[in-house]
């Protein structure tokens, strides 16, 4: 539709095949501008603009000269529908002064460059220094809110953070790399975080303490980070290595037959949240069910003005899909490829960690369930590192 209908306003009106051609006349005679001409069945449609169908309408009622109105659309139309809802256009003015001056505060806070500590976290110290969502930013003084963090914490040794729009981008680098190389110093022995065979022993650094085919149980040392000499003394180092061992695993995995299962009721329930910046009001009542189940699902919606203009308004829709626990039953061939689906999905989790060098699987079936007896022989590495304190003074 051409955009001048929608800021002057227009009327659709159709006619059928007798009355058409005096109205075709009569708009060619008046000079009366139309468009959108569309035969169908038994009538044609004509579009005007609003003023143009005030004089049609005054020329073809004084001629007698039937049509009737299909439709009215436009700016005019709406605004002479809801001239007098004195509301709606107090909400109107309300929403765009709220949604100008809103544009002075920061709306959200976006973070990055951060892998250890977690954006809420950092989120929070922004908060402890004064600086959140819905802070004025013409007030924001962001070189000193970085400074002052910056002092305070040890995890961050850099920040920026870059206001653009109503949205805080902080950029953060970690405090890691001075971490990662005292670490590095620190003297530690390497010990045995599980029982088994020595297969192979593969040291980088340290004394070793333990041969291939010894048995080592847990805790045990097996590589020590302290050396004792005649010609110089005590040294340490950071023991580094691997020590292969062959263990024996043992496990069961159990299908029961009958097992429960969600079923939902159909009974449906609805809290709304209505959010604006970190405040939130709760606007509707719980009608839910205090013994019922439920599974809950968060949906949120931000509003924009206009469809184009976003704003710091959202409603958030809590929806809970009560549901209850119901006991079906699986034959003996799905408990069976269920138990071996399982079986397939552990020891793929232990492949990551260790080779898999035997299997053994024994099946049986019982009245109530199908279980794998399962015994695995894995090589693997038992080396975990201890540190321990040196007394440089003595």
């Amino acid at each position: 539709m051409n955009l001048s209908y929608f800021f002057l306003g227009y009327v659709t009106v159709s006619a059928d095949y007798e009355s058409i051609t005096p109205l075709l006349n009569l708009c060619m005679y008046l000079c009366i501008p139309y468009s959108d001409f569309k035969a169908e069945k038994e009538r044609v449609l004509l579009t005007f603009r609003l003023k143009a169908f005030g004089t049609m309408k005054k020329e073809a009622d004084a001629r007698g000269i039937t049509y009737r109105v299909e439709n009215r659309g436009g700016l005019p139309i709406f605004l002479e529908k809801y001239k007098y809802r004195f509301g709606l256009w107090l909400g109107i003015v309300c929403a765009i002064v709220l949604v100008f001056l809103s544009h002075q505060f920061i709306w959200d806070i976006e973070v990055t460059g951060n892998e250890i500590i977690t954006s809420q976290e950092v989120r929070m110290l922004l908060k402890d220094h004064g600086f959140s969502v819905g802070s004025y930013i013409p007030s924001a003084n962001t070189d000193r809110i970085e400074n002052n963090i910056l002092i305070d914490s040890e995890e961050i040794s850099w920040m920026s953070i870059n206001i653009i729009g109503t949205v805080a981008h902080v950029q953060v680098r970690e405090n890691v790399g001075a971490d990662k190389t005292e670490q590095a110093t620190r003297p530690a022995n390497l010990i045995a975080k599980k029982s088994g065979i020595i297969e192979e022993v593969r040291i980088f650094r340290g004394k070793v303490m333990v041969g291939a085919g010894k048995y080592v149980n847990k805790g045990d040392l097996l590589v020590s980070g302290l050396f004792d000499s005649v010609q110089q003394g005590f040294r340490y180092t950071r023991a580094s290595g691997e020590v292969l061992v062959r263990t024996v695993e043992e496990f069961y995995i159990e299908i029961p037959y009958e097992y429960e299962k969600k079923e939902y009721t159909g009974g449906e329930y609805c809290d709304k949240y209505l959010n604006f910046f970190d405040y939130s009001m709760n606007i509707s009542k719980n009608s839910r069910k205090d013994d019922a189940l439920y599974d809950k699902i968060n949906i949120v919606e931000n509003y924009c003005l206009l469809g184009m203009i976003e704003t710091p308004l959202s409603v958030k829709t809590e929806r809970y899909l009560e549901y209850k626990t119901v006991y079906e039953t699986r034959s003996p061939e799905a408990a069976e490829e269920l138990a071996y689906f399982e079986l397939e999905n552990k020891l793929s989790a232990m492949a990551d960690d260790a080779t898999l060098i035997k299997k053994t699987v024994v099946p049986y079936a019982r009245d109530d369930r199908f279980i794998l007896h399962c015994t695995v022989v894995l090589i693997e590495n038992i080396a975990e590192i201890s540190e321990f304190e040196v007394d440089l003074d003595g």
